[in-house]
């Protein structure tokens, strides 16, 4: 019924602007390596996308925007001729001076400092040679949050360390978070007794690129998303856990086309195990299509024929069995397959779309079908010499998408790995903001989400009486959120945002007619070095 809460605290806000005031110390310039991920879910990735929304000529080869629904992105994949080509038009160069005082911060080679680039120097820096780096960046990030009924903190809010060591065309990295997240309790022992005050981590891994950039491989903790949903997605999506896994990556730039593997382990004690492979083309500039494949299977550890991500899932558990006759029900997988576009109309218009089938069954009625879909028409352009950009999302998911009988789910920690609501669910977000420069944004988003009785614990079992699937399940809960915010964004490391809203609650916990309405209010806080 609330988003996702990690306890109350009294003044959650205030904490965050007392510990804030100690990070905007000068400091020395730093240096970083290019090798490191642009974590799914910066606010980078929206520049990127507003980029790729608007005429690519003026922007010559100032970045580069490739595999934009495959993600997440190393920083060298996105460097282009740097700073130094010319200014393209203002639609675009506020995303570009956000972009690129982000990777001076970081000084990559073509991004060397220049006026109007401000950035907060890493903590520490320091170059070995031969290819060898050390960085450190500290600060802190976070959510507070208040409403009618309290007050409280967002998980992950505390402070911050992201670490990076590499060596030649190897790089190990971890994001150490000293804060509160959801549930700590019950998996950790808390910082401060009774609270989810914890050391924690959800993006820690190893890394290599080769020296051509065209092939690399990652090894650890962290969040992937395929396809084009700006919130959310319907197979893999930054609003889901941290998973632990292998991901490869591969591109033939001669038909810029990207080929993605991931190997994930979801339970470990269990043997719950995660494949899953994707294929990006951008057949033309204003086209992009995509393809993915999803299995969950059980096994002690990962499976070759999995990890390899070349042969089809549906095709693997026909090699297995022909292996092991008598061992069908233990080699069962669940594999879902999804499909998406994106097109660019015309500069400063794009329609894109995904579909997820999970079970498709065209000879029998008698048991459903467990579908998803998903659409959205996006936009940008100037008013009076401001930018504003827009954008529309509709999502339906079906009763029993991403559930299992035989208990291959597709879900990490109780949440869905796919689109945030999890079944039986339909979502429409509208959102819009206003660039009055660089540093200044104000933005607003108005969202409905209809949700019936229908879980991740409640999948079909073959044999049950039919149910339509595309009817919600029982007593609909509808939520209707409107929220107002305003950003100052003045340099890569300082980040703030306020913001208000109101939402409204039908049918509370699918209670009939138990309603709950009220304001509410957010600061967010991104303060690094």
């Amino acid at each position: 019924m609330r988003d996702r809460l990690c306890g109350r605290t009294r003044r959650p806000v205030a904490i965050l602007l007392c510990v804030a005031a100690g990070l905007t110390l000068p400091g020395r310039p730093a240096s970083c390596t290019p090798l490191e991920f642009i974590p799914v879910g910066d606010p980078l990735e929206t520049e990127l996308r507003v980029l790729d929304l608007l005429d690519p000529a003026p922007l010559g080869d100032r970045v580069r925007l490739p595999h934009l629904h495959s993600r997440p992105l190393t920083r060298f994949e996105i460097e282009g001729a740097g700073a130094g080509a010319p200014d393209p038009p203002l639609i675009q160069r506020i995303s570009l001076v956000r972009l690129e005082r982000a990777l001076a911060r970081d000084a990559m080679p073509r991004f060397a400092p220049a006026a109007g680039l401000r950035s907060t120097p890493r903590l520490i820096a320091r170059d070995g040679g031969d290819g060898a780096r050390l960085e450190v960046s500290a600060g802190i990030e976070g959510r507070g949050e208040i409403d009618e009924h309290a007050s409280r903190f967002g998980t992950g809010s505390g402070m911050h360390a992201r670490i990076g060591a590499s060596f030649d065309r190897w790089l190990a990295f971890a994001h150490l978070v000293a804060g509160r997240v959801d549930g700590a309790r019950t998996f950790a022992d808390p910082i401060v007794p009774g609270s989810d005050l914890i050391v924690h981590t959800e993006e820690s891994y190893i890394a290599y690129a080769s020296p051509s950039e065209r092939w690399g491989a990652q090894l650890g903790r962290g969040r992937w998303h395929w396809g084009p949903g700006e919130e959310s997605s319907l197979t893999l999506s930054r609003t889901s856990p941290a998973i632990t896994g292998l991901a490869t990556h591969a591109r033939l730039d001669a038909l810029r086309l990207d080929w993605t593997a991931l190997s994930a382990t979801l339970g470990a004690a269990a043997g719950e195990q995660l494949a899953a492979h994707r294929l990006e083309w951008q057949a033309c500039s204003a086209l992009r299509l995509g393809v993915t494949e999803l299995a969950r299977y059980h096994a002690p550890g990962w499976q070759p024929l999995y990890l390899a991500g070349v042969i089809p899932y549906v095709l693997v558990q026909r090699l297995e069995v022909q292996d092991e006759r008598d061992s069908t029900a233990a080699l069962r997988n669940n594999v879902l397959v999804a499909c998406d576009a994106a097109w660019r109309m015309r500069p400063g218009t794009r329609v894109y779309g995904e579909c997820l089938i999970d079970d498709l069954h065209a000879r029998t009625g008698r048991i459903p079908n467990k579908l998803a879909w998903q659409l959205g028409w996006e936009g940008a352009g100037l008013v009076g010499g401001t930018r504003v950009s827009w954008g529309t999302e509709y999502t339906r998911v079906s009763r029993f998408v991403y559930t299992s009988y035989f208990g291959r789910a597709y879900e990490a920690q109780g949440q869905p790995l796919g689109f945030l609501t999890g079944p039986d669910a339909r979502r429409v977000r509208v959102r819009g903001a206003w660039d009055l420069s660089p540093a200044w944004q104000i933005a607003a988003h108005a969202i409905q989400t209809d949700r019936g009785e229908n879980n991740l614990e409640e999948p079909f079992v073959p044999g049950a009486p039919r149910v339509p699937s595309l009817s919600f399940e029982g007593v609909v809960e509808r939520t209707r959120d409107g929220a107002l915010g305003l950003r100052c964004w003045p340099a890569s490391g300082v980040d703030l945002t306020l913001s208000g809203g109101y939402r409204w609650i039908e049918n509370a916990a699918h209670v009939r007619a138990v309603h709950d309405h009220g304001p509410n209010g957010s600061l967010e806080v991104r303060l690094m070095r």
